[in-house]
């Protein structure tokens, strides 16, 4: 399957999107100063806290919340489990205020600081290196035995001390001298890291660039044009490249936009409702345990059974859902409830589909079946933020609800409020329209019953100035000739 990257860069941002062969957007990718981009990145860190009931130490790198480290990622207890020993406890290896180095392999989550590692990985194009890997592993794609094993013997000679390498997908291709460039490259750096006089905790070394990222996940013969329009990263792209792809860039026009065809694809993969072109839809909920995505006949209207509705809608929903989960990048735990099939044999079906679609995701996505319940249940992980946390937020006012109260809701709010003024002659209330009309709807007007219930009078004026969400404002409590004199001069300064 072929694809195409369009990528624009602006004063606040780069940005990317991964087009698939049917011009579908399947991937989105920015790069800002404002947005976190820590994975990959190595820390001089200083352990703040161990607990040894978790088996893990909170670390500080620098950031707001300090990383999450368990034993099992340290070096030290990698080396001991080898040999055998998985008992030890984390504070026979670390203690409070001790220095290390260290890798973020998870970004903050919610209150959760980033995951980190003291088993160092730099990636480059064919392999990645790792200081403290111990031998060499290969991509599960290199499905040829002989080749694997010529290349795993000619690694294990490059290797010194305790390296390790893994190689890519693309090592297969990569020429002998390539890798054996690469690993020096990688070996440098990591020794530059090293004798480095840092302070603590302090950054050592950027995590992946967006072009680097795109280039490890994208750069192979299915890539069919990469489109740009800053002459930079044209440039760049050109040097970093392997000859085979280096004519496949294309630099645009200044004025044109390289993200017209697909902007209204990024637009509707920031919404929760979602049509599909037979008619059925998709609704999309995240909260913090996992995501669930409810697939719906809606405006289905193809004279079929309904066994045949289920499945035709299911259909089209597997290939789009698959879609979604890589364009808005979720993670964790994923519930798909699919509208209800009556055969085992339409749900394996189903469940087939989704299998194959999401061999094009290049993030391990674990497909687990069908619950007793009928939901499809999968796992994603998770590899940076999500679309929706990169360019959303909570919205103050419903607290993420997506609701807000009703007319009669404020209404009730507003008495109560009142009636905390009990004692006052008079009241002046600014209110919108919709909600005066409520207070003044019919003969046995509502104002006069609650003036009546307070003992005093209310004064309620109606403006469109007030937000929908917040449709009333209390000006003035005291004597009614008071509130009168107010009432005049805010009608004055209208």
């Amino acid at each position: 399957m072929t694809k195409t990257i369009r990528m624009k860069k602006t004063s606040l941002k780069r940005e990317a999107v991964v087009i698939d062969e049917h011009g579908k957007a399947v991937e989105w990718y920015v790069e800002s100063e404002f947005i976190p981009n820590l994975i990959g990145s190595v820390f001089k860190a200083k352990v703040e806290k161990v607990m040894p009931n978790m088996q893990a130490a909170f670390v500080s790198i620098g950031g707001e919340k300090n990383g999450f480290l368990h034993r099992d990622e340290l070096v030290a207890y990698q080396r001991d489990a080898r040999n055998g020993n998985e008992e030890r406890s984390i504070n026979q290896y670390v203690k409070a205020g001790s220095e290390m180095t260290v890798q973020v392999t998870k970004e903050s989550d919610g209150t959760k600081g980033p995951r980190l590692t003291e088993i160092i990985s730099l990636p480059g194009h064919a392999i990645v290196y790792l200081p403290e890997g111990h031998g060499v592993s290969l991509s599960k794609k290199i499905r040829e035995e002989e080749k694997r094993q010529s290349l795993a013997d000619y690694l294990t000679s490059l290797l010194q001390g305790d390296e390790g390498v893994i190689v890519r997908t693309q090592g297969e291709k990569a020429t002998r001298a390539d890798i054996e460039e690469e690993i020096r490259f990688l070996r440098a750096l990591w020794k530059k890291t090293q004798t480095d006089q840092a302070q603590v905790p302090s950054q050592l070394f950027q995590g992946s660039s967006l072009i680097e990222q795109l280039i490890k996940r994208h750069c192979n013969e299915e890539l069919h044009e990469w489109f740009v329009d800053e002459y930079d990263d044209f440039l760049m792209l050109k040097q970093l490249l392997p000859a085979s792809l280096k004519e496949r860039v294309r630099l645009t026009a200044g004025s044109e936009d390289v993200f017209l065809s697909v902007s209204g694809q990024l637009q509707k993969a920031m919404r929760r409702h979602l049509w599909l072109k037979n008619g059925g839809y998709l609704i999309f909920d995240e909260t913090e345990a996992l995501t669930v995505v409810d697939v719906n006949s809606g405006r289905y209207t193809k004279k079929a059974t309904k066994s045949q509705m289920a499945f035709e809608v299911n259909q089209q929903a597997a290939v789009e859902i698959c879609r979604q989960l890589r364009l808005r990048n979720y993670s964790g735990m994923i519930l798909i409830d699919f509208i209800e099939m009556e055969s085992e044999k339409a749900q394996r079906d189903i469940l087939k589909q989704v299998e194959e679609e999401l061999l094009q995701d290049h993030i391990k996505t674990s497909v687990k079946g069908f619950t007793k319940l009928g939901m499809l249940e999968l796992t994603r992980r998770k590899a940076s933020l999500p679309m929706a946390e990169m360019v959303q937020q909570t919205c103050p006012t419903c607290e993420g609800s997506g609701r807000i109260l009703t007319n009669h809701g404020f209404a009730f709010q507003l008495e109560n409020e009142l009636a905390q003024l009990r004692g006052v002659e008079c009241m002046l209330v600014q209110a919108r329209p919709e909600l005066v009309h409520l207070f003044h709807e019919n003969e046995a007007s509502v104002l006069k019953r609650l003036e009546s219930w307070l003992n005093a009078s209310v004064l309620l004026v109606s403006t469109n100035q007030l937000p929908v969400e917040k449709p009333y404002e209390i000006l003035f409590q005291g004597t009614e000739q008071a509130a009168k004199n107010r009432l005049k001069t805010l009608t004055n300064n209208d």
